[in-house]
């Protein structure tokens, strides 16, 4: 069978998702072509060469831009067997298959694809597990599967994608791997738990080690661990780091972890500043206590400032993702997350970006059964995966919007994350006095050096 993996939006790198599908598409025997329309244009001689068309959609934007690409691979290729693939796949089946969708496929997708491609070219009527269509519903399917070492060779190369940014002002090309999926954790923001339900699988640590040697050939000087949580696994993880560095000592990586994790492995973190960590990576998301219960995160703000003293003792830099825009979050509220940022000396630490982060509520999503939310929530809009809800102060969504507009002037004209921040937070204090006043710099941290980051700013 001919067929064209298609990737929409991965955040700056490589599609793990369609470098994994391809090699287990290709043992079988398939032709495979791979698309990232993030950094190459939708090829209609490819669309009309394909038997089926995979379109990777992991998260909400890749969904939103995914659904658009199924409708351009249906006018050109009527034909062409459409089958969406990823977490938000499975979270959204009944409206893909309603729309553009021959096939859905939600959970650990790589064996089910294959498995389904076989189906499809054997004519055969028996339905794979896992795989959902328009006469056949099915649940993501969670069974552990034997990776195979993703099919690199058909991707981009790592020079089209981020880079790391390093505290000395250099910059490297950069892999990025998955160690596994799911999280052991259920945040109820997060999509993941909806899918996985608190479920951990694992990649092979030969098959980690061995995509990380082709990632090196391929010029990457620093690894991006994209997993949910590299450190729920953590015997996986020291394993897979431990041979890394002795294979290859002057690779440097960074990974995503919980603040109670770090707080919990704390030698290990410690151990990983030597192996070569620059970065962690951790969803803070808010320092309101009441917020932080809401979202089922684990943590409280004393939590985070010992994971900062953690991170700095064992030379690495922690990296916050926010969510600072909730139906609960007050106006001075948000200006105390500012503050905690300023006095923290995390002011390069955050993206600008992550001031605007509102609420997102997919469908599936655990925040539905936390009634606090219900008095704000609206319908759910189908066309954009996502429930409607409103602030109970107007202000609020108007400064969300102000903080995204910022942040976005700031990324387009090259402004340093120092100025945007300031911007953001004179903006605050306008919303809540009524009127501009200048923005006082007491007790804002600003480091001579930044600390090292990637060169696309992380939201989804």
């Amino acid at each position: 069978m001919n067929v064209l993996l298609i990737s929409c939006y991965e955040l700056g790198h490589q599609p793990f998702a369609l470098a994994s599908s391809a090699a287990h598409l290709l043992a079988d025997g398939n032709r495979i072509r791979c698309l990232d329309l993030a950094v190459q244009e939708l090829d209609t001689a490819d669309v009309a060469w394909a038997d089926v068309a995979g379109i990777s959609v992991p998260m909400h934007t890749a969904i939103r831009l995914g659904v658009r690409v199924g409708d351009h691979v249906r006018a050109i290729h009527p034909d062409c067997h459409i089958v969406y693939f990823g977490l938000y796949a499975s979270l959204n089946a009944d409206y893909l298959l309603g729309t553009t969708a021959d096939s859905v496929i939600g959970g650990e997708f790589e064996t089910p694809l294959a498995e389904h491609v076989a189906r499809l070219a054997s004519a055969a009527s028996e339905e794979v597990p896992g795989v959902a269509s328009r006469v056949h519903r099915a649940e993501p399917n969670l069974n552990r599967q034997r990776f195979l070492t993703p099919a690199r060779h058909l991707l981009p190369p790592l020079n089209k994608y981020a880079r790391l940014q390093t505290a000395e002002g250099n910059t490297k090309l950069v892999g990025y791997v998955e160690a596994s999926r799911g999280c052991a954790h259920r945040c109820t923001h997060c999509p993941i738990p909806a899918v996985y339900g608190g479920r951990l699988r694992i990649v092979q640590s030969r098959v980690v080690l061995d995509d990380i040697a082709n990632l090196v050939g391929m010029g990457a000087e620093h690894i991006n661990f994209g997993d949910p949580d590299f450190l729920n696994g953590i015997k996986h993880s020291l394993r897979i780091v431990r041979a890394m560095n002795r294979e290859f000592p002057s690779v440097t990586f960074d990974f995503t972890a919980k603040i109670e994790h770090l707080l919990e492995h704390e030698e290990v973190i410690s151990e990983l500043g030597g192996l070569g960590c620059l970065f962690i990576l951790s969803a803070v998301e808010s320092i309101d206590e009441e917020i932080l219960r809401y979202l089922d995160k684990g943590h409280n703000k004393d939590d985070i400032v010992r994971a900062l003293q953690i991170s700095r003792e064992a030379g690495v830099a922690l990296r916050p993702s926010l969510l600072p825009f909730t139906p609960w979050t007050t106006l001075s509220g948000y200006l105390e997350l500012l503050d905690f940022v300023g006095e923290h000396g995390l002011v390069y630490h955050i993206d600008p970006v992550q001031y605007s982060i509102r609420l997102l509520v997919p469908p599936g999503s655990s925040l539905l059964k936390v009634p606090m939310l219900h008095p704000h929530l609206g319908d759910l809009i189908e066309e954009d995966f996502m429930y409607e809800w409103k602030h109970p102060d107007p202000r609020m969504d108007g400064l969300q919007r102000e903080v995204a507009k910022a942040a976005e002037e700031g990324v387009r004209n090259g402004e340093d994350a120092a100025i945007t921040f300031f911007k953001i937070k004179d903006r605050t204090l306008r919303t809540m006095l009524g009127h501009k006043r200048p923005t006082s710099t007491e007790n804002v941290v600003v480091p001579a050096q930044k600390p090292p980051k990637l060169t696309e700013d992380w939201f989804c």
